[in-house]
């Protein structure tokens, strides 16, 4: 467990029997979690000092690229594809939540 994921997972207390996006604030830092099937993926973010967004998201698919398992304490890389459905997910997400970013979608 000396992954830097699993520690900030179990920091912030992430249930992965509770699906969809969490968000976790540490001063202007972010956590964004996606849990889906028992499974973990960290999205880091900052709360930045700019009126045109309300989330700085490392969104990009090179970010959003490794899953936890708790339970078997173990990660692994996301495919490609579905890192950009989990990018899709999270800009909808947020828009749902009113706030801006700036996730280049498709990258």
């Amino acid at each position: 467990m000396d992954d830097r994921g699993f520690g900030e997972i179990q920091k912030d207390i992430i249930n992965p029997n509770n699906s969809g996006f969490h968000w976790r604030s540490h001063g202007r830092g972010v956590n964004i979690y996606f849990v889906e099937g028992q499974s973990i993926v960290v999205i880091y973010g900052e709360i930045p000092a700019v009126k045109e967004y309300d989330v700085l998201v490392f969104g990009e698919t090179e970010h959003i690229n490794k899953r936890y398992f708790l339970s078997e304490r173990r990660s692994e890389i996301i495919p490609l594809d579905e890192r950009f459905r989990i990018q899709k997910l999270l800009v909808e997400w947020l828009a749902s939540r009113g706030m801006r970013h700036d996730i280049s979608v498709g990258k």
